[in-house]
C-alpha cells in the first residue's frame, strides 16, 4: 500500500528591497519623490510598516528586506534604532518575524567604519547604499576600502545601480563599476539592484551576466521589452538572483507576474 504524501510546500518568497516611512512622513515622502522624477511614476502603495505587512499578506510575500538610505551622516542613529526596534519585537511579533531590516551608512561619514561595526554587533544583516542620494562614486578607492569592512564584518550591502528616475544620467553606478568592485572585493555580498543597472541593461548582460554578483529584480523595465534586461531574468545565474520590487513603487503582485513570465523553471 502506497503512504499518501502531502502535497508540496510552496516556495518562501522573499523580496531583498522594499521601503517604508514612518506612519506621519510616509506620504509627504513619496508626493516629495514623485514630484522629483523625471518619469512618470507613482507609488503602488501607501509605504508604511503596516501596509507593508498586509501587501505581503495579499499577495503571498513571505519575508521582505527593509532598505533605508543615510542620505546625511546624521542619518544613522535613526536608522539603527528602527532596525534594533524591528528585530527586537518593539514593532510587533510579525514584524520582528518577518521583516528583515538594513541599515544604512553614509560613505563619506568620518565615523563609517565604527557604524559599520555597530551594525554588525547590533545583529543587522546587511547596509542599503544609493550612490546618487548619498553622492559617491561605486568603485572609486575610499568606497572599495569601505566595501572591504563590509565584507570583513560580514555585511551584505544592498546597492542602487545604473541610472535613477530622479537624476540626471550621471555615470556614478553603472554595470561596468559594479564589475569593478566585484573584481577588487573579493567575497563582498554584493546585491547590485535593478538587475545590475536601471536603464542600462545591454552594458548589465555584458558586463555581469554569470558573473559572481547578486542581481535583485528591483522596479524593472519601465519598457518590458528591454532585451538587456530579459536575457539577464533568463540567463544570469539562477543562485545570484533575488526576487525584489522597490515597493512601494512596485506592487508585489505586478514584480512577481514580470519574473514569472521571464521564462524560468522553478
Amino acid at each position: 500500500m502506497t503512504t499518501p504524501q502531502p502535497p508540496p510546500m510552496a516556495p518562501t518568497v522573499i523580496d531583498v528591497h522594499v521601503h517604508t516611512f514612518p506612519d506621519d512622513l510616509a506620504a509627504r515622502v513619496l508626493e516629495k519623490l514623485t514630484a522629483a522624477a523625471l518619469l512618470p511614476i507613482r507609488a503602488r502603495a501607501a509605504g508604511t510598516v503596516a501596509d507593508l505587512l498586509n501587501q505581503m499578506d495579499a499577495h503571498g510575500v513571505d519575508c521582505a528586506v527593509l532598505c533605508p538610505i543615510a542620505t546625511k551622516p546624521a542619518h544613522f542613529e535613526p536608522i539603527l534604532e528602527e532596525a534594533v526596534a524591528v528585530l527586537s519585537g518593539a514593532r510587533g511579533e510579525e514584524a520582528a518575524r518577518r521583516l528583515i531590516p538594513f541599515g544604512s551608512v553614509h560613505p563619506a561619514a568620518e565615523a563609517r567604519h565604527g557604524q559599520l561595526r555597530r551594525l554588525a554587533d547590533a545583529g543587522v544583516r546587511g547596509i542599503k547604499l544609493h550612490p546618487y542620494y548619498q553622492r559617491f562614486v561605486l568603485d572609486a578607492p575610499d568606497t572599495l576600502e569601505f566595501f572591504r569592512c563590509c565584507r570583513d564584518l560580514g555585511l551584505a550591502v544592498q546597492c542602487h545601480c545604473g541610472f535613477d528616475v530622479g537624476f540626471a544620467n550621471e555615470p556614478l553606478c553603472g554595470p561596468e563599476r559594479v564589475a569593478r568592485v566585484v573584481r577588487e572585493v573579493p567575497g563582498l555580498r554584493f546585491i547590485a539592484a535593478h538587475l545590475g543597472g536601471w536603464r542600462q541593461w545591454g552594458g548589465a548582460a555584458e558586463h555581469l551576466l554569470g558573473e559572481d554578483v547578486w542581481l535583485d529584480t528591483a522596479f524593472l523595465p519601465l519598457d518590458e521589452h528591454d532585451a538587456g534586461a530579459r536575457r539577464l531574468l533568463r540567463e544570469h545565474r539562477a543562485d545570484r538572483l533575488l526576487f525584489a520590487t522597490d515597493w512601494p513603487w512596485l506592487g508585489f503582485d505586478e514584480g512577481l507576474r514580470r519574473v514569472r513570465e521571464a521564462g524560468r523553471t522553478p
